[in-house]
């Protein structure tokens, strides 16, 4: 939907967006711009949670306020926000403002917008065009758009594999040995974005045994995302954790925070984890962590790099039917991605 024009103007608000990436949540992502004549007069996107939304920060960018703004189009990623949360609504601002147009990617599927923004605009005679590049911005906000329709954090699955399907060359490796490279730098990469749009990173107690993992986002301008651990026992004195997942009968000496509850299965503890501010969580192993995710499908995207190469032995990786994945090439190896 959208000519030529509009698709163009809307692919920069976009590209604004995505630069909010975890930062935002639990809000979206949201791009704009404000175009005159054909060139940008001003632009900007949401910047994190609780600041300015992106309409007011591409007005403020507007060097010359006496821009006659009835003649400009804004292309905002997002339906514009009708209520006063921690910010007034933008759909005001935009009236206010006087903008002649509004094009927008998608619906708010907030219950608390959900069309108002439009239809404010509507009602002040500002003409109103919806859906432009509406399957990229949905895809781009999947995890605001499942947060509106679920009482669990958005679920990524994530690990590498041998051509033969190991994801590791030893069934029981030492405490201490340190992650084993199966897949390739390119594919690390991918794996460091991941992180930066996610707000929290869950990895079992074996794996921090073994592999004393980092969990940090090293991509330019990523977050480092809250750390949790399943550790039913409460075994890990580790004060690197921010959050440590238990049973309810253990304690721990570690400073983290604890969440009980486990033994009653991983949907209680993840609506336990929302309620702590976890919206989204990249689970990064190991083998048996995955597993317990697919088996209670609580799993809503998965990523599997698999190797050229085989191992012949090991660890078995976790079993799911990647008949249905997209496939695509990273470096030497093949990505197996699925968005539910």
């Amino acid at each position: 939907m959208g000519n030529s024009s509009d698709k163009f103007w809307m692919t920069r608000a976009l590209e604004l967006a995505i630069q909010g990436k975890s930062k935002t949540q639990p809000n979206p992502m949201v791009g704009c711009v404000i175009v005159l004549d054909g060139e940008i007069i001003g632009e900007g996107f949401h910047e994190e949670y609780g600041s300015a939304h992106a309409e007011v920060n591409a007005i403020n960018s507007i060097k010359d306020q006496n821009f006659d703004l009835s003649k400009a189009t804004a292309y905002i990623s997002l339906e514009p926000c009708s209520h006063f949360g921690l910010t007034p609504p933008c759909a005001n601002l935009l009236v206010k403002k006087g903008i002649g147009r509004v094009v927008t990617a998608m619906e708010d599927p907030n219950p608390n917008v959900k069309g108002k923004g439009h239809k404010i605009l509507e009602s002040n005679n500002i003409k109103v065009d919806i859906g432009v590049l509406e399957k990229n911005s949905r895809e781009m906000n999947r995890i605001f758009c499942h947060l509106q329709n679920s009482p669990l954090p958005y679920i990524t699955l994530k690990w590498a594999q041998s051509k033969d399907s190991f994801i590791d060359p030893e069934t029981n490796a030492s405490r201490g040995r340190g992650s084993f490279m199966i897949s390739s730098k390119e594919s690390s990469s991918i794996v460091q974005s991941l992180r930066s749009h996610h707000n929290a990173i869950l990895v079992g107690r074996k794996t921090v045994e073994i592999d004393n993992p980092k969990l940090t986002a090293r991509e330019e301008n990523g977050v480092n995302p809250i750390r949790l651990v399943i550790d039913p026992q409460c075994k890990l004195e580790s004060d690197y954790f921010d959050i440590i997942i238990c049973n309810s009968d253990f304690q721990s000496n570690a400073k983290a925070e604890l969440c009980f509850g486990l033994e009653k299965g991983l949907k209680h503890v993840l609506i336990k984890l929302r309620k702590l501010g976890v919206y989204s969580i990249l689970v990064e192993g190991g083998a048996s962590t995955l597993q317990s995710f697919i088996d209670n499908e609580v799993w809503d995207e998965a990523y599997v790099f698999e190797s050229s190469e085989e191992l012949k032995k090991g660890l078995k990786a976790p079993q799911i039917d990647l008949s249905e994945f997209d496939q695509s090439a990273v470096g030497f190896d093949t990505l197996y991605h699925l968005i539910k």
